[in-house]
This record gives structure tokens, sequence and C-alpha cells, in this order.
């Protein structure tokens, strides 16, 4: 059975905030879990996770992991030192998911993340996206960590930007632990449809945002839900669909979020309505 989540930044990106009151919104609202955005993970102290760990427990969520590299540290940066340096933030990410009870380490874990070039990626990038993950993977499977590699839209990366491709890069990485993450604000941009790619996801996809075109309350926008249920019950999808919203703007992430307005009356209603919406389409098309 698929489990629905919220994204802790519906209310704040600041770990170090005493954080349980989001918590404790978020059990109420109806979340099973909350997905933990970790910016800067070799500054993240060990206090903190183990505080947010208990607080998790304290109110019976459990925890998935949101991160990302760009330009340097990067998997698919041309110099080797910069890949070195990936390898090592992303071993701490998975290390970070262990302190917190996390499973799932998802994102854009290759590389490029807020990053244009002015070209298409290449045929080496794509070779040290490979070996470095396949690396990164076996350390995670020590540690029980599923890597979900996110495919974002053309304007926040230049080297994965839809399904199809993601499939290939996974099926390239050939591990367990390594799947596919897919997020419904991105697919309104790059795909033709949503049901098709999430057929073609089945077996490869791991962890899914659902999120409204304008990154709004799920279910306010023009984003085809009944295509993604649809899909997802047709693969057999039992993981997680978690709300990434914003309610202001994310400094920390200008490109990423670029939230300049208010999509609804407090973050509250977002995880509110929000999950309400998502639960209803679980129940309707039994996930």
């Amino acid at each position: 059975m698929s489990k629905a989540g919220v994204h802790l930044l519906v209310w704040t990106i600041n770990l170090e905030e005493n954080l349980a009151g989001y918590f404790e919104k978020a059990k109420l609202a109806g979340a099973d879990g909350i997905e933990i955005p970790v910016m800067n993970p070799m500054e993240l102290d060990f206090k903190i996770t183990q505080k947010i760990a208990r607080n998790l427990e304290r109110f019976g969520l459990e925890c998935t992991c949101g991160g990302g590299l760009g330009r340097d540290p990067s998997l698919i940066n041309e110099h080797v030192d910069a890949r070195k340096r990936g390898r090592k933030y992303l071993r701490r990410y998975v290390d970070i998911c262990v302190d917190m009870n996390s499973h799932f380490l998802a994102g854009v874990l290759y590389g490029g993340f807020e990053v244009s070039l002015g070209r298409a990626r290449n045929e080496n990038e794509w070779l040290w996206a490979v070996e470095g993950l396949q690396e990164v993977a076996e350390y995670a499977k020590e540690k029980k960590v599923t890597l979900c590699l996110e495919v974002i839209n053309r304007y926040e990366t230049y080297f994965l930007n839809t399904a199809e491709e993601g499939i290939k890069l996974v099926k390239d990485i050939n591990r367990d632990n390594v799947k596919l993450h897919l997020d419904t604000y991105h697919m309104n941009i790059e795909e033709k449809n949503f049901y098709t790619p999430i057929i073609k996801s089945k077996g490869y996809l791991g962890y899914m945002h659902c999120c409204e075109n304008d990154r709004g309350v799920p279910g306010t926008g023009h984003v085809h839900w009944d295509e993604i249920f649809k899909g997802l019950a047709e693969i057999e999808y039992d993981g997680w669909l978690v709300i990434e919203s914003f309610y202001g703007p994310v400094k920390q992430m200008p490109i990423a979020s670029s939230v300049w307005r208010k999509f609804a009356n407090s973050p509250d209603e977002i995880a509110i309505q929000g999950l309400k919406f998502i639960r209803k389409k679980m129940k309707e098309y039994d996930l």
C-alpha cells in the first residue's frame, strides 16, 4: 500500500527550528511521513538529526530525505576532484538518512541541479553519473537506503528531464536500491501526458512528488490526476506520494522554487487540503 507524505518545505527549510509543531500538524492532516530537505549535509549536526528522529517517532511519522548536487560537488563535473566530492556528499546524505531512520534518499543525486551549460549532457557525464551512483549505491545498500533519482525540468537541469531518460539511467546503474523519482510538476512541463511515462516506469519507479502545475495545492490546478493515479494503480505502485509545495519564497533555492506568491491562506491549508485530495485519489484507485 502506498504512503502519503508532505514535504517539510511546506512550512520551513530550517532544520534547526523546533519542528515538533510542524510534525504534529502533518500528522493531524493525515500524513504517514515527512520528507526532510537536507540542504547542507556536511554541516548538519548529529544532535539535530537525532532530535528530528525523536520528534518524528513521537508523532508516529516516518521519514524520507531529499537532497541534491549542483555544479560542485557533482557526479557529472569534468573535474575528478569535484566528482570525488560528489560521492563524498552522497555518502554523507546516506549517513543522515540512517541518523533519521529514513530508508529513502530522493532528489537530484547525480548533479547539475540549477545548472545550465547551454548544451545537452554528453556521454562522459552519463558514464560518470553511472559510475558514481553505482559506487554510492553499494554504500547505501549496506545502510538499507534506496537512492531515488529525480527527473526535473529543463530550466533546473540539463542532465535528466524525462521519465524515459531516468529509466535508462536506472537501468544502466543496475542496482536494486537505485530507483526512479518522478515529480508531477516537472512532468507537466516535459512529458506529453502523465499516464504513459508512469506505465513505462513499472519496476523502476520508487518515489513520487505529487505537485500541482503551479506548485500549489494538489487538486487545484490542471495536472491530470486521474491519468496519474490510473497509471500508478496499473503498475501496482506501493511507494511514497509526497506533496512538495512551497507556501512562500525559499531563499536557499530561488530557481528551483521560483515561488513569489502564496497559493493558500496558510501552510497548514496546503497540507490539509493536499493530503485530503491525495487520500481521496488513493482510495479511488485502491493504492
